[in-house]
Parts: C-alpha cells; sequence; structure tokens
C-alpha cells in the first residue's frame, strides 16, 4: 500500500510534491522498501513479534540448521528464478510488439501495480493456510486442512471479485491514478484489466492449495513438475504466435492467463492428490527433565 502511495504521489505529482514520472515510481518504490523493512525491524528489535533476536546476542546456525535451510529453501529458490526468468521473457515479448512502450506503461500498471491488489492478499491467504495446515497435521486432523483451504479459496474468490468488478466498471479512473492519459496506453491498459479479471480468480484459488500443501518445497523433483509447466505455457503461447499470424497484445495478455489456469489447475491437483496427507511427523512428546 505504501509502495502505491509513494507512487502516485511521487509519478504524477501531490500537492508540493513534483511529478517525477519514472523517476518517481523508482523512488516511491525505494521510499516503500526502507520504511517497512526498518518498521519490520523495529517491531523485531523491541521484541514484540514471535521472532525475536536471541537474548544472547547472534549465534550463527548449526551445519543440521543450515542443512534443513538448504533442503527446504533451495527448490523454492530456484522455483523462483524459473518464474522470474519467465517474467522477463514475458516482457521481451511485449517489448517486441509495435506499440511497444505503450504496451510495457500499461502492462506496468495493470500487472504490477493493480493485479497486486489480488495477488498479494492471496499471497496472505496462501500463508494463512499453510500455518493451518502445518498445525492441523501436527494435530493429526487432516480433514482440517481441506476445510481450511477451501475457506482461503472462497475468501479469495471473494476479494478476486471486488477488485475485477473494479478492473471492468471504472479502469479508466484506476489508470489515470497513475498519471496514465495517453490514449492508446489507456485502450491497452483497459483491455489488459479485462483479462486479470479472469486472471484474478484464478491465482487466487491455486495460491490458497498451494498453502495447504505443505509437503510442496521439499522435494524438487515434484516442484519442478509444478512450476515448469505452468512457466512453459504463457512462454509456448507468446513464441507460437508469431508463426501463426503475429504477436499481438491481447495475445500476450491470453497468455497470462492461461499460466494462471494452469497454475490453478495443478495446484487443485496435487492438493488432491493427498500427498500432504502423508508427511511424516515426529509426535513424540519432548524429554521431561527428572
Amino acid at each position: 500500500m505504501l509502495n502505491i502511495v509513494c507512487n502516485v504521489a511521487l509519478i504524477s505529482g501531490v500537492g508540493p510534491l513534483p511529478a517525477l514520472g519514472t523517476r518517481g515510481a523508482a523512488l516511491g518504490t525505494v521510499i516503500a522498501s526502507i520504511a517497512v523493512s526498518a518498521y519490520g525491524l523495529w517491531l523485531i528489535y523491541r521484541g514484540s513479534l514471535v521472532v525475536q533476536f536471541p537474548a544472547s546476542g547472534w549465534e550463527w546456525p548449526d551445519a543440521a540448521t543450515l542443512r534443513e535451510l538448504l533442503r527446504f529453501g533451495l527448490p523454492a529458490g530456484v522455483q523462483g528464478v524459473v518464474m522470474n526468468i519467465a517474467g522477463v521473457m514475458i516482457l521481451r515479448f511485449i517489448g517486441s510488439l509495435q506499440q511497444s512502450a505503450e504496451a510495457q506503461a500499461a502492462y506496468a500498471v495493470g500487472y504490477t501495480e493493480l493485479f497486486s491488489f489480488i495477488t498479494w492478499t492471496s499471497v496472505g491467504l496462501m500463508g494463512a493456510t499453510a500455518t493451518l495446515a502445518g498445525q492441523n497435521l501436527g494435530a493429526g486432523k487432516p480433514e482440517r486442512v481441506s476445510a481450511a483451504t477451501a475457506v482461503a479459496a472462497r475468501i479469495g474468490l471473494g476479494i478476486a471479485a471486488v477488485l475485477g468488478g473494479l478492473f471492468l466498471l471504472v479502469p479508466r479512473y484506476l489508470l489515470a491514478l497513475f498519471g496514465m492519459t495517453d490514449d492508446q496506453v489507456v485502450a491497452l491498459g483497459v483491455q489488459l484489466l479485462r483479462y486479470l479479471t479472469v486472471s484474478g480468480f484464478f491465482i487466487t484459488v491455486a495460491l490458497a492449495y498451494t498453502g495447504g500443501c505443505r509437503e510442496r518445497a521439499t522435494r524438487a523433483a515434484r516442484s519442478s513438475s509444478h512450476w515448469c509447466p505452468r512457466s512453459a505455457v504463457p512462454i509456448g503461447i507468446c513464441w507460437w504466435n508469431p508463426v501463426v499470424g503475429g504477436l499481438w497484445p491481447a495475445a500476450i495478455w491470453s497468455a497470462i492467463v492461461a499460466g494462471h489456469v494452469t497454475r490453478c489447475a495443478l495446484s487443485v491437483w496435487r492438493f488432491r492428490s493427498g500427498h500432504w496427507q502423508r508427511i511424516a511427523i515426529d509426535l513424540a512428546p519432548p524429554a521431561q527433565a527428572g
């Protein structure tokens, strides 16, 4: 939210603030990142969060802890790299369009800024679902995981419906908040938001079910079978379109929707396969002194 507020204020200029355009977007992102990072460190330092600095000072993790961090974190890290590469390739296809500058502007505002209202709220739901999945698997009640995942998906669909309605009803007003006035840019932005309205329903369900699949990050091979297709689908569509008749903005927007649909289908399929119910959990009580 702070990033969006800073960008709106610095791109177009609000009150005494000058209109900085592209520099305003960069400066707004930097200000928001520094402010939120500083606030997070302050909360940890004062001890008001569950995660706290050790009372004895900084401590280096032992070898066993490092191995666990790599075992769980490396597949997710590789997944993030692949998804970022796919995002860069999408930008490459947008840059190859005849109206590339206008399409890139529409993409930067429509997808990166406005669509983030759906994606980031869905990421929050994913974290909540993952927490409930861990708690209830530990309690030996996997049926509660299914119920929590279904509730999270319904909440996400409600959020996507409300925001998608705004994308359809007042797209020009939303784009104007970011100083978009050029007719061609606005037309492409309106077109993109229509596609993203559909994408919102699929991405929010995908993230909710991803949160329920606690076993997903533990095996690199299974992770690759999940994120490779969803990254390959939009890239494949963009590669194929020039072959069959030319690449247009609508084709790229369609490829983005197809990627989200694929991600949703794979996440739901993985959850319903039931692998997450067979995680080995040590339920032995801790040793009692004396």
